[in-house]
């Protein structure tokens, strides 16, 4: 899920920007390319302006304010991350299959491996982010959103069994676009899923163009793989793409495209022509507009720079035949039924329908739907207000006598089975969940409006104007959570008000989720705008998550 990638690259980008003053004498601070690599870390880019930045003070004076700064901000810092832990542990292996509901507890088994479900280039490729699905199994599920022309193909990712789905979106093209398929943030190329792909192939022509249209970790770390299955393919890559600690070709995506198979998504300026960066002009000014742009219509939004390394930026894509907006992170929409990619391997919900690890429950439809809105819960914002932390020596306690039905809910993805909170009673993190969902809604996720995009809020409400303004699009695409969504361009409107929020327009719009659970977010944006990774937010919400929660301000 997008928050998990956003979270890796801000920390990243505080990294880059507090520990280089340690690593070297020198009277600036030193570049990304200057750090310890092993090749299997490297995120590509496709930027090459990655330049030194010049320090204020000397090396010395860096590392005495750097620690003076620790030492003041130590124990916010902490309080953070003791939540952090919980969200983050590092899983071992992805979830598997399990049969039907209204089963009992006893017979919730492990599942059969399957090599059509593996990707073991995944431990390598998501070696910087703390995602499930990523070595032993990554099921695949298929859906048909438009008969003979668009599916989707949902596989999971998530951290502590909080699994969420992650999409690619398969287009057959027009004749006037070409023919062929289109496929828009490819997934990881299991052997299932790419017999999904020569099916389609079989009935509607070859896999003619693989679209990036993100910079999100969680994406590009399945791209290059998955476009060496398809060598003919044309490779359109989102304006913006970064890496750290090198910035390094896109060899190291895997990417094996040359030439005019590999370009940028053009931009459109004021007069709509479009516009790429110089590495890609020279096959950009010979054919200018892509082949694909007969059936599509597109929007960038940024790159929008952070303060020290990274960025963010999308590109969403209108079908104009279907009607059909393809996006990737920038709306979601969440309902009480769980995904059919994540009810696929019901363990994930049912680890988490549990009030605290000493439940013995069995695989309800009630129990399924409770799991996944507390998965949602914690994907969303990390430290939902409706837990209560276990002390550490307890919780090793606890899982240490976990009934033994119980013991596969947490297998593979959970460190000894841990559970280290409890919920509180009387199912009351139903009401959080209803803040979030409201319905299915589209909202824009809390960790970009509070962590990004109110950074940019100008620039973001223009991007959003102009995909509701040119695009009638009657259905929604997203990368993550639900799927399909009926929505129109004044819903998609509606789900960035609250980057309206300011002091100048008197205009004041709640967020979703809850404030109380914005509380660590709302803290993880305080510091990240101190220690000066991002800037300030310009928008004026009230800030009512400072005030409530365990993460209030004193």
């Amino acid at each position: 899920m997008t928050s998990y990638s956003i979270l890796s690259t801000l920390l990243i980008s505080l990294l880059v920007d507090r520990v280089c003053v340690l690593g070297f004498q020198t009277s600036y601070r030193a570049p990304a390319y200057l750090y310890p690599l092993s090749a299997q870390h490297l995120l590509f880019s496709t930027k090459t302006d990655l330049q030194d930045e010049t320090a204020e003070e000397d090396s010395s004076n860096s590392r005495r304010g750097f620690m003076s700064d620790i030492a003041k901000r130590s124990s916010a810092i902490l309080g953070a991350a003791s939540s952090l832990q919980i969200a983050l542990a590092l899983p071992s292996n992805a979830l598997a299959a399990t049969s039907a509901s209204s089963v009992a507890a006893s017979a919730i088994t492990s599942p059969e491996f399957n090599k059509d479900f593996t990707w073991p280039l995944g431990k390598i490729a998501f070696s910087l982010l703390p995602l499930a699905g990523t070595s032993s199994r990554r099921a695949t599920v298929e859906e048909c959103i438009v008969p003979d022309t668009i599916w989707t193909h949902d596989q999971i990712q998530g951290v502590v069994n909080v699994n969420v789905p992650v999409r690619q979106t398969v287009v057959r093209l027009s004749k006037s676009a070409g023919g062929g398929l289109f496929i828009y943030n490819p997934i990881a190329p299991t052997t299932q899923v790419l017999k999904m792909i020569r099916a389609l192939e079989d009935k509607h022509g070859p896999v003619r163009h693989l679209v990036l249209g993100t910079v999100a970790l969680e994406h590009k770390a399945t791209f290059g793989a998955f476009a060496e299955n398809f060598p003919d393919a044309t490779v359109w890559l989102q304006p913006g793409q970064w890496s750290f600690p090198l910035p390094v070709s896109v060899e190291f995506l895997g990417v094996t495209q040359r030439g005019p198979r590999l370009r940028e998504i053009p931009t459109l300026d004021s007069d709509g022509k479009p516009v790429v960066s110089k590495q890609y002009r020279y096959y950009a000014e010979r054919n200018p507009i892509p082949e694909w742009a007969a059936d599509f219509e597109w929007e960038t939004l940024g790159p929008l720079q952070f303060k020290s390394v990274g960025a963010f930026s999308e590109t969403a894509m209108f079908h104009k035949k279907t009607k059909s907006l393809l996006v990737t992170d920038v709306v979601v929409s969440v309902t009480e039924e769980p995904p059919k990619i994540i009810q696929e391997d019901p363990r994930a919900m049912l680890f988490h329908a549990r009030d605290s690890i000493e439940d013995i429950i069995e695989d309800t439809d009630e129990n399924r739907r409770k799991g996944w809105r507390r998965m949602v819960q914690f994907g969303l914002v990390f430290f939902p207000s409706q837990i209560d932390v276990v002390p550490t020596g307890k919780a090793i306690s606890q899982a240490s006598k976990i009934d033994k039905s119980m013991k596969s809910l947490g297998e593979g993805a959970v460190p000894l089975s841990l559970y280290p909170w409890t919920w509180h009673d009387n199912d009351a993190d139903l009401v959080n969940f209803k803040a979030i969902s409201k319905n299915g809604e589209i909202f824009c996720p809390p960790i970009l409006t509070k962590l990004i995009l109110d950074r940019e809020n100008v620039k973001t409400l223009e991007w959003v104007d102009k995909v509701a303004s040119r695009f009638d699009f009657e259905t929604i695409i997203p990368c993550h959570l639900n799927n399909n969504i009926k929505a129109n361009p004044s819903q998609f409107r509606a789900a960035f008000e609250v980057l309206e929020n300011g002091r100048s327009n008197g205009k004041l719009v709640g967020q979703r989720p809850l404030p109380e659970d914005l509380a660590l977010l709302q803290k993880a944006s305080d510091l990240l705008t101190d220690f000066g990774v991002v800037g300030k937010s310009l928008i004026c919400d009230g800030e009512p998550a400072r005030n409530v929660g365990r993460f209030a301000s004193k």
